[in-house]
C-alpha cells in the first residue's frame, strides 16, 4: 500500500471516528425531549407523542418525570384527534400516578376527550362520578369539570339539567355565566308543536307548514290538494260515481292530504332542530375555545 493510500485511509478513519463520536449526542434524552417539545410547539402532535415515548425508553429505569411525560403524551394524542389513545394514557396515569394534581387533571382530560368524541352522555357521567374525588386546592380543575358537565348537558339539549346544575354550582365567573345564558336561552326556544302543525293541516291543508314558517310549502300544498280535489269533484259531478277522473284525482287528493298532514309534523320537528342547531352553533363559537 503506497503512502498516498495510507494517507487517504488515515483521513477516512479519522472522519468516521469523529462522526461516530458525535452521533450519540443526537440521541441523548435531553435532545429527544427537546425535539419532542419542538414538534409539540409546531403542532405536530402525533410525532411529538412518539418522541416523548422514545424519551422514556432512553432510560434504564423509570425517570422521575415519567408521570408528566405520560400526561404530555395524552395531551398530544388528544390534540392530534386520537381521543381513545388519549383516554388510555390519562386513565393509566390516574390509576398509577402518585402525583395528585396530575390525577385530577387526568380526570378532566378524560371527560374532555369523551366530549370531543361527541359522547356527551359518557363525558358528563364520568365527570360527575370523579368530581367528588378531586383533591382540596384544585379549585381550577373542579371549576372546569363543572363547566364541562354543564356544556355536556347543553349539547344533549338538556336545558333544564344544565340550568339546575349551574345554579347548584353557584359560580359567577364569565364562562359559567355564559353557559347559564345559553341554557336559559335553550329553555326558551320557540318550539313548534307537532300536534298543532298536524291539526292545522288536517283542518286546512298547508296551514300546518305555514305555522312552521314554511310558507311556500304550505301554499303549494294548499294549491295542489285544492286543484286535485276540484278535479275529482268535477269528474264525479259530470260522470257520476263511475267517473275515472273522479276516482283518479280523488285518490291523488287523498294521498296528498295525508302526506300534507305528516309533512307538517315533520316540518315542526325540522323547525325545532334548526332552532336548537342555531343555538348550539353560538355555543361552539363562544365556549369551546375555553375548554383545553
Amino acid at each position: 500500500m503506497t503512502g498516498y493510500t495510507y494517507a487517504i485511509f488515515f483521513c477516512f478513519s479519522v472522519i468516521c471516528a469523529s462522526v461516530q463520536a458525535e452521533e450519540p449526542s443526537y440521541f441523548t434524552p435531553e435532545k429527544v425531549y427537546q425535539f419532542a417539545t419542538y414538534l409539540y410547539k409546531e403542532g405536530d402532535y402525533l410525532r411529538a407523542a412518539g418522541e416523548f415515548q422514545r424519551y422514556l425508553f432512553c432510560f434504564d429505569s423509570i425517570p422521575q418525570n415519567a408521570d408528566s411525560i405520560f400526561y404530555r403524551v395524552g395531551i398530544c394524542y388528544r390534540l392530534g384527534g386520537k381521543f381513545s389513545k388519549a383516554i388510555t394514557y390519562f386513565q393509566n396515569l390516574a390509576n398509577n400516578s402518585i402525583h395528585t394534581p396530575l390525577i385530577d387533571r387526568s380526570y378532566y382530560q378524560i371527560g374532555l376527550s369523551y366530549f370531543l368524541m361527541k359522547d356527551y352522555g359518557k363525558s358528563s357521567e364520568f365527570l360527575h362520578f370523579h368530581l367528588p374525588r378531586i383533591s382540596q386546592g384544585q379549585d381550577s380543575v373542579k371549576l372546569r369539570m363543572k363547566q364541562l358537565i354543564a356544556l355536556d348537558y347543553i349539547y344533549q339539549k338538556r336545558w333544564d339539567d344544565a340550568t339546575n346544575f349551574l345554579i347548584k354550582a353557584n359560580r359567577n365567573d364569565s364562562t359559567s355565566i355564559l353557559l347559564m345564558d345559553f341554557a336559559t336561552e335553550g329553555q326558551k326556544l320557540p318550539y313548534k308543536s307537532k300536534f298543532l302543525a298536524g291539526l292545522f293541516s288536517f283542518i286546512v291543508p298547508g296551514v300546518g307548514k305555514i305555522y312552521c314558517n314554511r310558507h311556500w310549502d304550505g301554499l303549494f300544498s294548499l294549491l295542489t290538494i285544492g286543484f286535485s280535489t276540484w278535479q275529482s269533484y268535477e269528474g264525479f259531478y259530470k260522470d257520476g260515481s263511475n267517473s275515472f277522473k273522479g276516482w283518479l284525482f280523488g285518490s291523488i287528493s287523498g294521498v296528498l292530504y295525508l302526506g300534507n298532514i305528516y309533512g307538517s309534523t315533520v316540518a315542526a320537528q325540522i323547525y325545532n332542530e334548526e332552532q336548537e342547531e342555531k343555538l348550539l352553533n353560538k355555543v361552539r363559537v363562544s365556549i369551546n375555545v375555553n375548554f383545553q
